[in-house]
């Protein structure tokens, strides 16, 4: 194998074309998404995942092992009897490759502009909210915030990113954070939660939150009387 990765990126797509471009730049993204893991930068299951998601319907592995074997831009980082991951030999190098002189400065902004949301950290702390036992005041303080600021930001970015396919993957990512947005509202509001917003009985000193809902399980007749 000759040149540099860069060079070997762009022979790779221009003997593969759509195909390769299309399993670097979600392979790129899962490694974005995930960062540095102890088994590699992107698994075979994943990877297989975001294409379908996006549309394609073939196989990935023919160009995973011509990257690998062919191109020497990928290498197996872990396998085992039910598990194939890669690691980029150069990251950068094809992430140039393949942004060099076709990317739509619109494409970069809706980018620039998902990496400032910090999707996988809003994604997390729902996760966490839905899961856990009980639902406190803290978690249902930070819920709105995510609710009324990080959400409002999240949709105007998968409005534009609908629109370009390379940046698919940042529209799906944000559709699975309003989904959890919406298993963890419906919590917050009595369904699967211990208390509620609207919790009508109890015992206890009466308090406000924000002005919008008692603490302490207060009947709210009772505290408006």
């Amino acid at each position: 194998m000759l040149g540099g990765v860069r060079d070997r990126t762009i022979e790779a797509l221009t003997k593969y074309g759509e195909k390769a471009k299309a399993v670097l730049r979600v392979a790129l993204s899962i490694y974005d998404q995930n960062g540095e893991s102890e088994l590699g930068h992107f698994d075979y299951k994943t990877l297989y995942s975001e294409l379908q998601s996006l549309g394609y319907s073939w196989d990935p592995k023919m160009i995973l092992r011509a990257l690998e074997r062919d191109f020497g831009i990928i290498e197996t980082s872990y396998k085992s009897s039910n598990q194939h991951w890669w690691k980029f030999i150069d990251a950068e190098e094809v992430r140039n490759a393949l942004e060099e002189g076709e990317e739509d400065p619109e494409v970069k902004l809706v980018k620039i502009q998902a990496n400032s949301l910090d999707i996988e950290g809003i994604e997390k702390r729902l996760d966490f909210m839905l899961k856990k036992p009980r639902i406190t005041e803290v978690d249902r303080a930070m819920f709105r915030r995510i609710a009324f600021e990080d959400l409002r930001l999240a949709i105007e970015v998968y409005k534009k990113a609908e629109m370009y396919e390379e940046t698919q993957y940042i529209a799906n990512r944000i559709r699975r954070v309003l989904s959890l947005a919406d298993k963890v509202s419906l919590r917050l509001n009595g369904k699967g939660n211990d208390k509620g917003l609207l919790k009508e009985k109890g015992e206890g000193q009466a308090d406000y939150a924000d002005g919008l809902r008692l603490l302490d399980g207060e009947d709210i007749g009772k505290k408006q009387a």
